[in-house]
């Protein structure tokens, strides 16, 4: 008889519940030089208040308060002296801080982030990471955010006194950071922004183009007057079998990556070393995925995943057919379906999964035909 799983199916409804909740509450990390503390660290504010000249210089504060213009969790503060120039010296404590997106406001490390932020992706199995920068020349990677622009301009500023880019970045970090699952970042209005630069615009190249070719850019809506986020796209420019057109979309990467992390993380805390590696107690984890799956499809719930479609996980037969092929047991090759589940490959549970996430709505195609 299969060991019982009694708490993998409760974890896992309380993940899925907790969805919407948890994107809400996202860390958002802020890298900034400043020379009022001497040293490389970082600091943890809930509040703006907290953000005062004892730590920061004006300059600084300015910028940081940026990041409170909505509901916040939690805003974690990398303070670098101005002296250090080596993003590489940073490197030691950013390891340490747990978050969800990060931004600098130092022009020259903007490169340095997005390459860190793919290599401690490629290291990490549960949570990834991402990061928003300004006119990177190469990004091309879905956790990677890249802002087209020059400046943009505060409502309540002096005519000609321009924020760049690279200060505005906590402020979409933010936004981000905290922005619930059930809706998209396209089209966000910026109320704080009375314009901002489009110079990169051109006949030959419109807002369309641009953003087809990986920016999220800042546009003027002068129709509505007012500012707003364009389409909500990362990097990801370059298509393969693994890393779809799909996931080009900003909401479609952060469902794909809190159903990875809930996943890694209740197989991690409540089943690794726990039970043994034998089908029945494989699919009694897959039931429980499979709940998961299904409340996720929930309006509550943020409607992460497609109601209309089978979202299911299952026994992935072929990569646990392969795995015994490559020890050399030949006879795997023969093997029906029902016995490549039957042997299991020694610690290894090989599971696969098919879902359908659901995004946000952002066009609108409507054809009235009249009589």
């Amino acid at each position: 008889m299969a060991i019982g799983l009694p708490n993998i199916d409760i974890v896992f409804l309380q993940k899925a519940v907790s969805a919407v909740l948890r994107s809400e509450r996202g860390t958002a990390l802020v890298i900034v030089k400043d020379d009022k503390q001497t040293t490389i660290g970082y600091d943890v504010f809930k509040f703006e208040a907290d953000i005062t000249d004892k730590k920061y210089n004006a300059d600084t504060i300015k910028l940081l308060k940026r990041c409170f213009y909505v509901n916040v969790n939690k805003v974690v503060v990398l303070h670098v002296p101005t002296k250090t120039t080596a993003f590489a010296d940073i490197k030691q404590v950013l390891d340490r801080i747990k978050y969800n997106w990060a931004c600098t406001t130092v022009a020259e490390w903007q490169t340095d982030l997005v390459s860190y932020t793919k290599s401690r992706n490629v290291i990490s199995k549960g949570r990834k990471v991402k990061c928003v920068v300004a006119n990177v020349v190469v990004a091309d990677d879905k956790h990677v955010v890249n802002m087209k622009g020059n400046f943009v301009h505060e409502a309540d500023a002096e005519a000609g006194t321009n924020v760049k880019m690279t200060d505005y970045l906590p402020r979409i970090t933010s936004i981000l950071a905290n922005l619930p699952m059930n809706r998209s970042i396209t089209y966000y209005e910026l109320e704080d922004l009375d314009y901002v630069d489009n110079s990169y615009v051109t006949a030959e190249k419109d807002v369309n183009k641009w953003t087809d070719e990986g920016w999220l850019l800042l546009i003027n809506d002068d129709e509505d007057n007012v500012v707003r986020v364009g389409r909500g796209v990362n990097t990801l420019t370059t298509f393969t079998s693994t890393d779809t057109e799909d996931m080009r979309k900003i909401i479609i990467v952060e469902s794909m990556d809190l159903i990875q992390e809930d996943l890694y993380s209740t197989f991690k805390k409540y089943y690794v070393g726990k039970y043994k590696n034998h089908l029945d107690n494989q699919y009694l984890f897959i039931s429980s995925v499979n709940a998961y799956f299904k409340s996720l499809t929930k309006v509550v719930n943020g409607e992460i995943l497609d109601p209309e479609y089978d979202n299911h996980a299952f026994v992935d037969v072929e990569n646990q057919r392969q795995a015994w092929l490559s020890v050399g047991k030949t006879e795997a090759e023969d093997w029906d379906e029902a016995k490549v589940k039957e042997m299991s490959f020694k610690s290894t549970v090989f599971i696969a999964a098919k879902v359908k996430i659901l995004d946000a709505m952002e066009d609108l195609s409507f054809q009235i035909t009249m009589e």
